[in-house]
């Protein structure tokens, strides 16, 4: 008796295999109110899925049938468990965006103030795309065909396993805008370094927070140090008129501009937090040295 080929093949299950702790799209709202900006990604996916793979990818994103996920510097990779043994690999890319037309962005955005303000507190501004256009370029995908999908499925693409990675993609930009960037080839925090420089640089031509102070046009004539010896630690009468000297502008809240935007990820922009910190304190710190001065009165 001759046994059944069918007995040799491996078994497909119907269904997609279940993973464990797999990365879920936890929206409530599901994709409705997603923010423009993420929406556009999604929809350079979705707008060329047929609706079966549209409803299926939907439903694999919500299952948490995405093993892996992360966003590189011009495309975002993961893998995908379907009804095969070992996962799919998905793959979304865009074109890089070039250095020059990136150094023409940066100096675009840096004559706006709203940009390097919005951008500091984790918000997209409106107006993002107009200073790519200025440079012959764009950030959001522009044309529907603009992203290029690969999966290892075999399927039409764009497959289920691409939209449920789309899914993922517009709902980490949702909570993370700054990561939209590495998808043009430049990381969000090099970014924010670049326009804080160029900004400091087109506000007063000096690539630093703070202003240099001048050095005196000559040294003074001090007496040597040996005549000095009975005097040398007491403060000198000039240490009274310190509190008297205006103080110089600055940027607020230097230091985490410098340090660019929180990697950790959140509903509420970390470095935004930090900010109503530091305004908190030294607001607080005004009120309690006026409360001295006006109980030592």
């Amino acid at each position: 008796m001759s046994a059944n080929p069918a007995q040799n093949q491996p078994h497909k299950q119907d269904v997609p295999r279940r993973v464990r702790h797999g990365i879920k799209f936890r929206r409530k709202d599901g994709v409705n109110g997603l923010p423009w900006f993420a929406k556009a990604f999604m929809d350079a996916i979705e707008s060329r899925a047929s609706l079966g793979a549209r409803v299926l990818g939907m439903e694999y994103a919500l299952s948490g049938q995405v093993a892996s996920f992360s966003i590189e510097q011009g495309f975002v990779e993961a893998l995908v468990q379907g009804r095969a043994a070992r996962p799919y690999s998905v793959r979304l890319s865009l074109p890089h965006t070039t250095q020059e037309q990136w150094m023409g962005v940066v100096r675009a955005m840096a004559g706006e103030a709203v940009f390097a303000a919005r951008l500091l507190v984790g918000e997209m501004p409106q107006d993002i795309e107009k200073p790519f256009a200025a440079c012959g370029t764009a950030l959001l995908p522009k044309f529907n065909d603009e992203f290029q999908v690969e999966c290892t499925c075999g399927e039409k693409l764009p497959c289920k396993h691409a939209v449920a990675v789309a899914s993922l993609l517009a709902e980490r930009l949702e909570v993370d805008p700054l990561a939209v960037f590495a998808l043009r080839g430049l990381s969000g925090t090099i970014l924010l370094e670049r326009l804080q420089e160029a900004r400091a640089m087109h506000a007063t031509g000096v690539s630093q927070s703070h202003k240099t102070p001048q050095l005196p046009a000559h040294k003074a004539q001090l007496p040597p140090l040996e005549g000095c010896l009975d005097d040398f630690w007491r403060p000198g009468r000039k240490l009274a008129e310190f509190e008297e000297l205006p103080a110089q502008a600055h940027v607020p809240h230097a230091l985490l501009r410098r340090l660019g935007a929180s990697p950790l990820g959140g509903k509420f922009p970390l470095l935004g937090l930090l900010a109503s910190v530091q305004d908190s304190l030294r607001q607080g710190a005004k009120d309690l040295r006026r409360l001295n001065e006006d109980i030592g009165k």
